[in-house]
């Protein structure tokens, strides 16, 4: 006698296998999305030192980034904000946090910067930009 079907084992050791592949699966991805973001918005944070940098250069005048309310901003030597950037799960940074040490980088007119770093926190995960007196930036995990 032959049969054309599956047993009831056969179907659940099918069920029990794929389960196990499918949350492997999506830990997996879930890492890689966390670890994603955190590079996007230590680019991010990459151009904005470097957009300060800039600004300070064609300005002639000393300016500085440093921690705001709403994010990372971008402040003159009038104390005037020039831009910002937004942190948030669903804003321009998408971490958890933000905090710079010091206080705020500063650049002065000939580009060059007072030593910081930029601390990005996103879940158990952290990245420190280490930024030289030249303006360069390292990039280093933070667990």
């Amino acid at each position: 006698m032959r049969t054309n079907g599956l047993t009831l084992v056969e179907l659940l050791v099918a069920l029990v296998v794929t389960g196990t592949v499918a949350s492997i699966a999506v830990a997996s991805m879930a890492a890689l999305r966390e670890r994603t973001a955190l590079n996007g918005a230590s680019d991010a944070v990459t151009r904005q030192i470097a957009l300060t940098r800039a600004i300070a250069v064609a300005r002639r005048e000393t300016v500085r980034l440093t921690r705001h309310a709403s994010g990372l901003a971008i402040v003159d030597a009038r104390d005037r904000t020039v831009a910002t950037l937004r942190v948030g799960r669903k804003e321009d940074l998408a971490v958890d946090s933000v905090r710079v040490r010091p206080a705020s980088l500063r650049f002065n007119a000939r580009g060059q910067a007072g030593p910081g770093s930029i601390y990005l926190w996103r879940g158990d995960r952290g990245v420190r930009l280490v930024v030289n007196f030249l303006g360069r930036v390292r990039r280093e995990s933070v667990r």
